[in-house]
């Protein structure tokens, strides 16, 4: 499969509810400007109000620590209780989660300065300007 073009923007639903709007706008880069273009970085963006896979939901717990279960699923003590409880009741998952599935990175809820941190951790494209 081709690698995604730059800075792609995929939404899997067509109606985002409030919260994942705001999390796409931010993303979404401003003017082409000279600093943009020095600082520039690839990346893919999936846009999904789905709840997570078991496998998917034990990965992200991996990345932000088994003690932010109760953050992305509401009541869990820890990962198997997490998925049992998504199994269970797939409301219980509170969005927004944006992970950074290349990097091993996620942030959970809303933050925009912790968002944009992870994007500032991604590998930067020096070579083209």
């Amino acid at each position: 499969m081709p690698s995604p073009p730059q800075n792609s923007y995929q939404s899997e639903e067509h109606v985002l509810q409030p919260r994942a709007r705001e999390s796409l706008t931010m993303l979404t880069p401003g003017p082409d400007t000279h600093q943009n273009k020095l600082q520039r970085t690839e990346f893919e963006l999936n846009v999904t109000e789905e709840p997570p896979t078991s496998d998917q939901l034990r990965t992200i717990l991996e990345y932000v620590g088994e003690r932010k279960a109760s953050e992305i699923i509401d009541g869990a003590k820890d990962t198997d209780d997490a998925i049992q409880k998504l199994k269970e009741n797939t409301k219980k998952f509170r969005a927004p989660v944006t992970i950074d599935w290349n990097n091993g990175r996620a942030v959970v809820g809303d933050s925009q300065s912790e968002i944009m941190k992870m994007i500032a951790k991604l590998p930067q494209e020096t070579d083209s300007v």
